[in-house]
């Protein structure tokens, strides 16, 4: 197996998934030429696998496909089974409730350990052993629900860890997770068996986009909270499913040797999870920015379309709440019949979500005042925008606002993640530029179209506002500069890991895919 630079571990994203993750890991690998990798992408099920959506570049030398809940068909050789390695599987389904991290540090050691280890994955879902561990923990904690609730809850939370426990994965010098959850937990396995440095950037809170999911999951059993204040509380399947995910974030915040994020309101929030504040870091997003503003300025005299046009810039789905754009929407055209919405993104993530968009669209009586364009060359888009909205429920720094404000575009956007940092500055020297837009609550279709029609019937505000943009975006997020932070990181844990590195490696089998050039 080929030694590389960096291994990139990626989770639902690269090179399968368009997105901002996947825009960062797109340029960052391009952006250096001089350094090798290997990338391990986690997916649910290679069945969910469509095509490739990036080409991988050059130096990208393996590429490594992990799916979690792919059927494990190895049973691995007969031998007599080790009560040591049972037990400690005893004590990790406990640590999922009470989030002990040294639990999964042994069993990660008892079932990694030699080339015939003592459980399999095979043995963990299918064997007598494994259902009698199951039986004993439910009467002791669960016994007022339903036990194949619990059993088949406990499965699919413990199926995915255990993929990953005898997963190949490519030696590299360095790792370089891009987020906690099983991305991390899979960078914290390559740290431990090689000895090489983990790195951990995380774009979004992990946990917290687990949480939003977690709480709208038809499919997690949520016993009835009778109140008579309504309120959505967390049930005892669904805290097993939280404390899996606190779990994974706190090894991977313990294992890594730098903890990065894109603004100062993630690290908060990393620290207050148990991130060590030494480990800290911020490097921001950044892009091209004088491309961007080269699209202003090459339409500045071309003639535009009569009316106003807004639009909403990303992948459809229910975490970015489209359907509060689309009420907005209406909102506006009441009040200014010229103006025109826009859905520019795929439809792809969520087909069955995207279709109670359309309805809901057709139900608003919107026609030709709204319109789905699916994927789109946005070069060509920006320039023709007025405002662009972004009605998110969870977000870390989006790029399409940094784009719109190099563009010089005013940005309506929720008050999630660096939104507001975005749009308003980060600190006092950023704010002396001016407002780039504004910030409303989340799921408020009316707070968002009277912030987009203030903006429309202010020329004045509109002008301030897109100059603010641009400069901002020039100031503080432009790309190369990014490139170089990172490179310098790099550097260092290579450095690191020339020296000795950060733990015993551990002897290997991995299997891989050998790229020889692009795919």
């Amino acid at each position: 197996m080929a030694l590389t630079d960096v291994c990139l571990v990626l989770e639902g994203s690269y090179p399968y998934v368009v997105g901002g993750v996947s825009t960062w890991t797109h340029h960052l690998i391009k952006s250096l030429p001089e350094l090798s990798f290997s990338i391990i992408y986690i997916g649910v099920s290679k069945h969910q696998v469509q095509k490739m959506e990036y080409r991988l570049p050059e130096n990208v030398r393996q590429f490594n496909e992990i799916y979690l809940l792919d059927p494990v068909i190895v049973k691995g050789t007969k031998r007599q089974f080790s009560r040591t390695a049972w037990r400690e599987v005893e004590e990790f389904v406990h640590a999922l409730e009470s989030g002990d991290v040294s639990a999964f540090h042994r069993i990660a050691e008892t079932l990694t350990s030699g080339k015939d280890p003592a459980i399999t994955p095979y043995d963990i879902l299918y064997s007598r052993r494994f259902w009698d561990i199951m039986v004993g923990v439910y009467r002791r904690n669960f016994p007022n629900l339903s036990y194949l609730d619990y059993f088949w809850t406990c499965r699919f939370l413990m199926l995915p860890l255990f993929q990953l426990l005898y997963a190949p994965i490519p030696e590299a010098k360095v790792y370089h997770s891009t987020c906690t959850g099983y991305a991390g937990l899979l960078g914290a396995l390559g740290h431990r068996r090689y000895g090489s440095p983990l790195i951990l950037t995380e774009h979004g809170i992990y946990t917290k986009e687990r949480m939003i999911e977690i709480a709208q999951a038809a499919y997690i059993y949520n016993e009835v909270v009778v109140d008579y204040v309504p309120r959505r509380e967390l049930g005892l399947l669904q805290n097993l499913w939280m404390g899996k995910f606190k779990m994974l974030s706190q090894i991977a915040y313990q294992e890594s040797e730098k903890i990065i994020t894109l603004y100062s309101g993630n690290q908060k929030t990393q620290i207050m999870q148990g991130a060590p504040p030494q480990k800290c870091e911020i490097i921001p997003n950044g892009i091209e920015v004088a491309r961007y503003a080269a699209l202003a300025e090459a339409a500045s005299g071309a003639p535009r379309d009569p009316g106003q046009h807004i639009a909403f810039v990303g992948r459809i789905s229910p975490i970015k709440d489209v359907k509060t754009f689309i009420r907005a929407a209406r909102i506006v055209v009441d009040a200014m019949p010229t103006a025109t919405f826009y859905i520019l993104g795929t439809p792809d993530e969520d087909v069955d979500y995207y279709e109670e968009c359309r309805s809901l669209a057709e139900l608003l009586q919107l026609g030709d005042r709204l319109r789905f364009m699916g994927n789109v060359d946005m070069s060509e888009y920006y320039p023709k925008l007025d405002v662009v909205v972004l009605t998110s429920v969870s977000e870390a720094q989006p790029f399409v606002v940094i784009e719109a404000m190099a563009v010089g575009v005013p940005c309506v956007a929720t008050n999630v993640g660096a939104c507001s940092e975005l749009l308003f500055g980060a600190n006092d020297e950023d704010r002396r530029f001016g407002s780039a837009g504004l910030v409303t609550n989340v799921n408020s279709p009316e707070e968002t179209g009277k912030a987009v029609l203030q903006i429309l019937r202010d020329p004045n505000l509109h002008r301030r506002m897109a100059q603010a943009g641009r400069e901002r975006a020039f100031r503080y997020y432009q790309r190369q500069s990014v490139i170089n932070r990172y490179k310098d990181v790099y550097r260092s844990m290579i450095t690191l890991y020339d020296q000795g590195g950060t733990a015993r490696p551990s002897t290997s089998h991995d299997s891989h895919v050998e790229l020889d050039g692009e795919r």
